[in-house]
């Protein structure tokens, strides 16, 4: 296997980015629902990445941006950082074990049905450009 340096540092620094705005979202978010022990800020992390990601790969599947390792760092690091599918299934298995089962599917429902419907609208907004 041949190390890349560059790709490394490319995935490594877009981590970093991706990471500390996922965290400052999830905390604003939740701050707005200081009383409830849903999942808010993984929530908006986690759609807005979604989104997120359906336009950029529209964009860069229609004007071929990028060269790979730019790709690897938006894609990869960035928003494999920033988006969060472990607190996702940690969050839910907590409100499961909680006794809060309809929440817990809520969160399930929301995350993976809006997950999906974020991606492909995403996608489809790059065709008007």
């Amino acid at each position: 296997m041949k190390i890349d340096l560059v790709k490394i540092v490319a995935v490594g620094s877009g981590g970093f980015i991706g990471a500390v705005f996922r965290y400052l979202i999830a905390v604003f978010t939740q701050s707005q629902f200081p009383n409830s022990t849903f999942p808010y800020g993984t929530v908006a992390a986690n759609l807005l990445g979604c989104l997120i990601i359906g336009l950029l790969a529209g964009l860069f599947e229609l004007k071929s941006w990028g060269n790979p390792e730019f790709r690897l760092f938006i894609f990869v690091g960035i928003l494999g950082g920033f988006t969060t599918f472990s607190t996702f299934s940690h969050d839910t298995f907590l409100l499961f074990e909680n006794g809060k089962l309809l929440m817990s599917l809520a969160n399930l429902g929301i995350q993976v049905i809006f997950g999906l419907a974020f991606v492909w609208a995403g996608y489809q907004l790059t065709r008007l450009f």
